[in-house]
C-alpha cells in the first residue's frame, strides 16, 4: 500500500514531494488509489494461483482504475499528462493510444513491481491470502464507491465522466479478470537467487520499448493502426516468452525491475538540473540511493545462496 505510490506518483514526478506527502493526500493515495485495489487484484491472482502474465492482465485493470476512473486521462483530447499524444488516435471520447500505454506502465509499476518487492522480502507469506471475504468486501466498498463519485464529479483539472465511458471501463475491467484466469499459469515465481547484469539491462530495455518508443511514434504521429501493432507485436512476444517459462526467481523480476526504475530516474535528470528543480533532483537522489542499496541487497543475497550451494555440494560430496 505504501510501496505502489512511491513507484508511480513520486517516480514518474507527477506529484512533486511538498503534495505527495501532504498527509491527506498520501493517505488517499495508500488507500483508496491505489492501496486497496492493489491488495485486492493481488488476493485475485494468489486465490486463482496466477503467473505473471495473469498479473500482467490484473496491473491493466488497475490501469483503467487510475486512469479511466479516477484520473480521466482516457478522455483528453488535449491536455494528455505526456502532450505528444494530444489529438493522436483519439476517437470516441478516447485517447487510445495513450490509454494502452499508460495502462501497460501502471501494470508494471503499480502492482507488478510492489508485489515483487514485498515477495522478495516476505516469500513466506507469497502464496498465502492476505484478506479474509469480509475484509476484502470491506476494501471494495469503499474503493468503488469514491472512484465512482470521483469519475461523475467536476473538477478544476477534469470534467465529469460520461455513463457509456463509465460502462465501457467496467466492460474492459470484466474481460481483463476474466482472461487473467484464463491465461496459462506459467512463470511461477521461485525463490533462486542469481544476479545477473543482463537482467537490469532488460529492464532498461524494458522503458525504452514500452514508453520511450511509443511516445516517440505518437510525436512523429503514424498510422494509429501501426501504433497498436507495434503493441500487439511486443506483448505477443513477452507473453509468448513467459508463457514457455514453468517459473520464474523473483530476484530476476526485481533485477528487471530495477533497471526501469534507474533509467526512468537518469531520463530525468538532465531535465532536472538544466531547469535547476532541486525538489525533484532531491527526489532523483533518493529513488538512485534507495534502487542502489536494493541491487547491493540482491548481490550480497546472490552470494550467500551460491556460497551456501557450494558448500552443501563440497559436504555431500566428502
Amino acid at each position: 500500500m505504501v510501496i505502489t505510490p512511491f513507484l508511480t506518483e513520486l517516480l514518474s514526478y507527477n506529484m512533486p514531494p511538498p503534495y505527495f506527502f501532504n498527509p491527506v493526500v498520501f493517505l488517499f493515495l495508500a488507500t483508496i488509489a491505489y492501496g486497496f485495489p492493489v491488495l485486492l487484484l493481488r488476493e485475485v491472482a494468489c486465490r486463482n494461483r496466477l503467473g505473471i502474465i495473469g498479473l500482467l492482465c490484473l496491473g491493466l485493470v488497475y490501469g483503467i482504475i487510475n486512469e479511466g476512473i479516477l484520473a480521466k486521462t482516457f478522455y483528453l483530447a488535449t491536455g494528455v499528462p505526456v502532450n505528444t499524444f494530444d489529438s493522436y488516435g483519439y476517437g470516441a471520447g478516447i485517447c487510445v493510444p495513450w490509454a494502452i500505454t499508460i495502462s501497460v506502465w501502471h501494470a508494471l509499476h503499480a502492482l507488478l513491481y510492489p508485489i515483487l518487492v514485498v515477495y522478495y522480502f516476505f516469500p513466506a507469506h507469497r502464496t498465502e491470502p492476505w484478506l479474509t471475504r469480509k475484509s476484502a468486501v470491506g476494501l471494495a466498498v469503499p474503493t468503488v464507491l469514491v472512484n465512482t463519485l470521483v469519475f461523475f464529479t467536476r473538477s478544476k483539472e477534469r470534467a465529469h465522466g460520461l455513463l457509456p465511458h463509465y460502462i465501457l471501463m467496467l466492460v474492459c475491467m470484466g474481460l481483463l479478470v476474466w482472461l487473467a484466469t484464463k491465461v496459462p499459469r506459467s512463470a511461477q515465481f521461485t525463490d533462486a537467487k542469481t544476479f545477473q547484469l543482463k537482467l537490469i539491462l532488460c529492464g532498461v530495455a524494458s522503458f525504452l520499448t514500452l514508453l520511450f518508443v511509443p511516445v516517440l511514434l505518437s510525436k512523429i504521429k503514424v498510422a494509429p493502426a501501426l501504433f497498436y501493432g507495434y503493441f500487439a507485436v511486443v506483448c505477443a512476444m513477452v507473453f509468448r516468452w513467459l508463457a514457455r517459462r514453468p517459473t520464474i526467481a523473483v530476484m530476476t523480476c526485481l533485477l528487471f525491475a530495477t533497471g526501469d526504475g534507474l533509467l526512468t530516474v537518469v531520463w530525468a535528470i538532465p531535465g532536472a538540473l538544466r531547469h535547476a528543480e532541486i525538489p525533484r533532483l532531491v527526489t532523483d537522489a533518493f529513488f538512485l540511493v534507495a534502487f542502489a542499496l536494493l541491487l547491493a541487497r540482491l548481490r550480497k543475497d546472490s552470494r550467500v545462496h551460491l556460497d551456501a550451494g557450494t558448500s552443501c555440494t563440497v559436504s555431500m560430496t566428502t
